[in-house]
């Protein structure tokens, strides 16, 4: 995972932390869905449109790794996807515009 996860994260929510932190958080919050509320974890996971061969297939390949870490790292993977797709989509959007005003 690189630094531009937390960049992202703090600076879209004015947080002061770094990578470790952030990942940690989020593996607790899964690992709590984990354990309290499974169905709830698969529902934001199916929102989040996470990949379920992937997430299964690294599971499977990772079974001595925590796997709330696992989710958490193809979770935010995920999100960085979603938001390099808007924003080449926007800057296409943004030069049909333009090229439309002419």
């Amino acid at each position: 995972m690189n630094n531009e996860i937390v960049h992202i994260v703090n600076d879209s929510f004015n947080l002061q932390s770094n990578e470790n932190n952030f990942i940690d958080f989020l593996t607790e919050k899964i690992n709590f869905l984990i354990v309290n509320d499974f169905n709830k974890l698969i529902f934001i996971l199916y929102r989040a449109d996470i990949n379920e061969q992937k997430l299964n297939r690294l599971l499977a390949e990772n079974k001595k790794e925590d796997a709330a870490k696992i989710i958490a790292a193809l979770f935010i993977q995920r999100q960085l996807e979603k938001i390099k797709s808007r924003e080449e989509n926007s800057s296409k959007t943004n030069n049909d515009t333009q090229e439309e005003r002419w």
